[in-house]
């Protein structure tokens, strides 16, 4: 028998990591002191932790560890390995595209996609104005992306680990994932990949962290699609109309949307801060996406709940509709939610659906 420190010193793993391996159903140890709680472990299970350790260093989760351990089968090591190829590839490509974006001299802030039927005349650029604050907090866990046919905002989840780091792991992961297949199954691939990413962050920290997400990408297949999970919101402002295109995933609008509490009581209940889903929580979780109609004159707004918690929606129209362009609208937003003293960050990302006429040589 060895004792906890023999054994962790020879198979590398500290005794805070068996621990955390053991209430996972892994190295369990082989006997436990019953007065003291010292625990011990048979030489038999370094060959286990060995292969635990290394599995560890290539950045599988230790939950699917645990149930490779429960049914071995050489395909799940074939399966984790082109996982690995993928999301190697995907920040090569990430890499490759900030590269090209440094020797533009440029950071794109707009995009260019076709919206509409074939054999249409007419290219839709969006045009997008993004601005964050920290608001009342002491840093801000927002973040933002503007992209090639990609916009999104993420806020990382206050009161869990490392908000700011989950939110740009997100968007980061969801953008080179997206890149590499701008279909409607690559977007939702890339949905899975940035929520994978998070959880494996949070694993390899032990900790949890979490962020929410909402985004509009131009698919190849569908054109606009929404995406998100969380209490991030996308709105759009068409003809004087402002439309909220999101569901929050949250206690409270749950219990709204079943009719089981009032606008009034939402306000004051004790779990109207509790989300549902939000990314990086869980290794698999589940997201909303839905086409999204988009015309000329369109004003669409992504944003964090610091903005729509402390502006009305009648204030937001009002701003969207005032200001002329997408940037102005932004800072103006920001800059109201932040005066009525939002508590929270606060980020809004306004797009404005512009089209052209393709000109034909």
């Amino acid at each position: 028998m060895l004792s906890i420190g023999e054994f962790s010193s020879r198979c590398g793993l500290s005794a805070k990591m068996l621990r955390s391996y053991a209430a996972a159903g892994l190295l369990v140890p082989a006997a436990v002191d019953a007065w003291s709680g010292y625990r011990y472990y048979s030489t038999g299970q370094l060959h286990q932790a060995r292969i635990i350790a290394l599995l560890r260093r290539a950045g599988i989760a230790v939950d699917d560890i645990a149930s490779f351990f429960a049914h071995p089968d050489a395909i799940q090591l074939d399966h984790w390995e082109r996982e690995i190829v993928q999301a190697s590839a995907a920040r090569r490509q990430a890499l490759a595209e900030a590269r090209a974006a440094l020797a533009s001299g440029r950071t794109p802030s707009s995009t260019r996609a076709i919206i509409g039927t074939k054999g249409s005349d007419v290219t839709s650029t969006l045009v997008a104005g993004t601005t964050t604050h920290r608001g009342g907090r002491e840093i801000n866990q927002d973040a933002v992306l503007v992209a090639d046919g990609l916009f999104a905002v993420a806020d990382g989840v206050g009161g869990l680990a490392a908000g700011e780091v989950a939110s740009r792991l997100a968007l980061d992961t969801l953008d080179a994932a997206f890149a590499l297949d701008r279909s409607i199954a690559g977007l939702l691939h890339a949905y899975h990949e940035a929520n994978q990413a998070v959880w494996r962050r949070a694993d390899r920290e032990e900790a949890t962290m979490g962020t929410t997400l909402v985004a509009l990408a131009m698919t190849t297949d569908t054109a606009a699609v929404a995406l998100h999970a969380g209490d991030s919101r996308l709105y759009r402002l068409r003809n004087g109309r402002l439309d909220q295109l999101t569901h929050d995933h949250t206690v409270i609008a749950e219990l709204l949307r079943a009719g089981e509490i009032s606008e009034a009581e939402a306000q004051t209940h004790p779990h109207r801060y509790v989300l549902t889903r939000a990314i990086g929580v869980d290794p698999d979780v589940d997201v909303d996406y839905a086409g999204v109609s988009c015309k000329s004159g369109d004003r669409l707004l992504l944003c964090t709940d610091g903005l729509f918690k402390a502006l009305s929606a009648d204030d937001v129209k009002a701003v969207l509709a005032a200001r002329a362009e997408p940037q102005e609208s932004a800072d103006e937003l920001v800059k109201s939610a932040v005066e009525r003293g939002s508590e929270d960050n606060v980020t809004a990302m306004v797009i404005d659906v512009r089209q052209q006429p393709v000109l034909v040589r």
